[in-house]
């Protein structure tokens, strides 16, 4: 790794909206239609930020019919990857966080 791409990663992790899709992601893999109502933000927004987390590594994607779902990859760099852990971790016990994953939880309740 070098050190364009840390600062890149570290420029990804300094955007409340990443942090909360990337929160999210770690529950699993969701559209961005899913992430919208889960954020409360338009899919414009939402998808400059999943092309941010793309370009970097972070969060892929993959294509089901005319869906498309994101999801968490696994870095194969092993300070990348305790990293994106460590970062995940410290978010679960904010408030919006919680917020998120309990919107999220219901969303996948009702389908």
């Amino acid at each position: 790794m070098n050190i364009r791409r840390v600062r890149q990663i570290l420029k990804s992790f300094a955007d409340d909206t990443r942090l909360r899709i990337l929160s999210l992601l770690d529950h699993g893999d969701l559209t961005v239609s899913q992430m919208c109502r889960i954020l409360r933000k338009n899919q414009s927004n939402l998808s400059k930020h999943l092309m941010r987390l793309r370009l970097t590594g972070l969060v892929g994607d993959r294509r089901e019919s005319l869906n498309v779902y994101y999801h968490l990859t696994n870095p194969k760099d092993p300070s990348l990857k305790k990293l994106l852990r460590s970062v995940i971790d410290s978010l679960s016990g904010l408030e919006i966080f919680k917020q998120d994953v309990c919107r999220l939880k219901t969303l996948k309740t009702k389908g």
